[in-house]
């Protein structure tokens, strides 16, 4: 039946091909290929320094040689820890970071000691405990005081390293990273299949003496063993049956794999676009409307894609010219274009909006391809023309305004913050908050940005000072509560418990090109009415983890009603029911 086996194949194939390409995993996958390409590069450096310090030695006195090669080894590891928590910390803020914090010390931990094991002894290198040892504790630290690790020089050496990552440089260093991973798997692979084979070798005479493997474990004692023959055959009956099952599915995968390839290559939007990424691969991951967003607006990146886009322009297809018109909108502040000419087949529908005596009209439209009643793209038109606001695509709606203004509209400085709300994008998850900001004088988006979610989709948009302030709040685990008999707290019977999300408030405000987000601690306090739990705004920060520029880590705690009426809050790091731990830490209210 080898067109059943085909099938099957062409079916695994195309599920995993759309696993590959869905956002979780790719969400997924640039964190990953940040982490390798940042260890690959550590890696590289580790040994440049060993080879800097061999030619030190012979220059200088080995006590200077030394002691300069213990110092960069505890500056590459302390620097090489910071940069593995900051990437840990990429991500929205829910309890999930707490594993990002214990995946990010598993593949530091491993890495520090690959690069500074003697592969020979098995040993830590000379002079490099120290440097372990602090890279270790390095990491502890920030994730103990996470604000640290947004210090502007810390956040500034992580984006350049970032870029290298999203660029080809990130590809070669993720490649060298599992080619020497593959490599050290292999060779250890060949090495024990090898000595486990040596006795049938050696029946056969095509070896002349057996291996022998001694262990050095204990001081003054050494062991010598040498396998059996019993498993010479084993290892023996599994490698012939491993290549009795390559053979037999070999033609299988490969017909799979020529009948998929048509649909790899119309996932494209069009020739021209493709083009357009190539070109464009060290800018740009790839050419999408989200990429726009992320378009530097001057400098060598923006001169060099500025053309491209230019040459999109001319596309025959209509989706690649509304994004060519989009990149050049921000790229280029002489580039016009009319309504008119941009939509040429396409009516979009308008919303007007007025603003200290400044007119504009905010469009909606879906792209092509899209469902016309959940995706849309927002643009803005005005006397000069169209611009991309960077909301979208994504099944957004716009937020109702005042009278003047279809759409929520805030004002921060001299610029107009519009806001959108975008559906949850799957199960679980919650509505997102768009921020958009528009200056009617200069004519021009300034920046856009996804600042929030809300389970329960009320962002209680409200202007305050420069900008707009919203709630922010995670989705809630949909886990059932305890009522009635729940055990005990502090002594007394516990008659309901429950979990909750700490609803987290934040402001928004146009400063210089950019939306700058800014948590408020005060108003989140003032609001979650657990004041009468944690009678101060420190004791409360201190307890769900503040930073000042990420907000508050722990969102969610566990609420607990005793029998004598006192209301007591736990934190919880993880918002799963039922149960909770008697010896937790609890706050009540008297």
């Amino acid at each position: 039946m080898p067109g059943c086996g085909t099938k099957v194949m062409e079916s695994y194939l195309a599920q995993a091909l759309l696993i590959w390409n869905s956002p979780e995993s790719q969400a997924l996958l640039v964190p990953l290929r940040t982490l390798s390409s940042i260890s690959a590069m550590f890696w590289m450096l580790a040994r440049l320094s060993n080879l800097l310090m061999a030619a030190l030695r012979r220059l200088i006195f080995t006590e200077i040689s030394t002691m300069l090669s213990a110092a960069y080894a505890i500056v590459l590891s302390v620097v090489y820890a910071a940069m593995m928590f900051n990437t840990a910390m990429q991500g929205q803020w829910h309890p999930s970071l707490l594993w990002r914090e214990i995946c990010g010390f598993g593949f530091m931990y491993i890495m520090l000691g690959v690069t500074f094991t003697d592969l020979s002894t098995r040993r830590l290198k000379p002079h490099t405990p120290l440097a372990f040892f602090l890279g270790v504790c390095a990491y502890l630290f920030l994730s103990g005081a996470p604000a640290l690790a947004r210090h502007p020089a810390l956040v500034e050496f992580h984006r350049v390293l970032e870029l290298f990552a999203t660029g080809g440089w990130g590809n070669v260093m993720t490649a060298f990273t599992a080619l020497v991973m593959l490599g050290s798997l292999l060779t250890m692979a060949v090495s024990e299949a090898a000595f486990g084979l040596s006795p049938l070798l050696y029946r056969l005479r095509i070896i002349k003496v057996l291996p022998v493997r001694f262990n050095f474990s204990r001081p003054g004692c050494s062991r010598g063993a040498v396998p059996s023959l019993a498993r010479s055959w084993f290892i023996l009956t599994l490698l012939v049956g491993g290549a009795g099952m390559m053979i037999y599915w070999w033609p299988k995968l490969r017909a799979a794999g020529e009948a998929a390839a048509p649909a790899l290559q119309g996932r494209a939007q069009s020739p021209e676009a493709a083009a357009a990424a190539a070109k464009l691969r060290r800018v740009l991951p790839a050419v999408s409307f989200t990429a726009v967003s992320a378009l530097p607006r001057r400098g060598t990146m923006a001169d060099l894609a500025a053309p491209v886009f230019r040459s999109l322009l001319s596309a025959p297809g209509e989706a690649d010219r509304w994004l060519a018109a989009a990149a050049l909108d921000r790229l280029d502040p002489d580039f016009r274009i009319s309504q008119a000419d941009l939509f040429r087949s396409t009516a979009a529908a308008a919303l007007p909006c007025a603003w200290k005596g400044r007119s504009f009209k905010v469009l909606m439209l879906p792209l092509p391809g899209d469902a016309p009643d959940k995706t849309r793209t927002y643009w803005i038109s005005d006397d000069r023309g169209v611009h991309f606001t960077g909301v979208g695509p994504g099944e957004l709606r716009e937020v109702a305004g005042s009278t003047t203004c279809a759409v929520a509209a805030f004002g921060s400085g001299g610029s107009l913050l519009l806001a959108f709300t975008e559906a949850p994008q799957g199960p679980g998850a919650a509505p997102q908050l768009w921020l958009s900001a528009y200056d009617p004088k200069r004519r021009e988006v300034i920046a856009s940005v996804r600042a929030g979610g809300n389970a329960s989709g009320n962002f209680e948009l409200a202007a305050a000072g420069s900008g707009v302030v919203w709630a922010d709040a995670p989705v809630s685990s949909a886990a059932a509560g305890c009522s009635g008999s729940c055990g005990r707290v502090l002594g007394a019977p516990v008659r309901s418990l429950t979990i909750e999300p700490l609803v987290e408030y934040r402001g928004a405000m146009v400063s210089g090109d950019a939306i700058k987000i800014v948590p408020l601690s005060d108003r989140t306090f003032k609001h979650s009415g657990l004041a009468r739990n944690y009678k101060s705004l420190s004791h409360f920060e201190t307890t769900f983890r503040f930073d000042p520029v990420a907000g508050f880590l722990a969102r969610w705690y566990h609420l607990a009603r005793l029998a004598d009426g006192r209301r007591c809050v736990s934190l919880s790091l993880d918002p799963a029911l039922p149960g909770f731990e008697e010896s937790a830490v609890w706050s009540c209210d008297r």
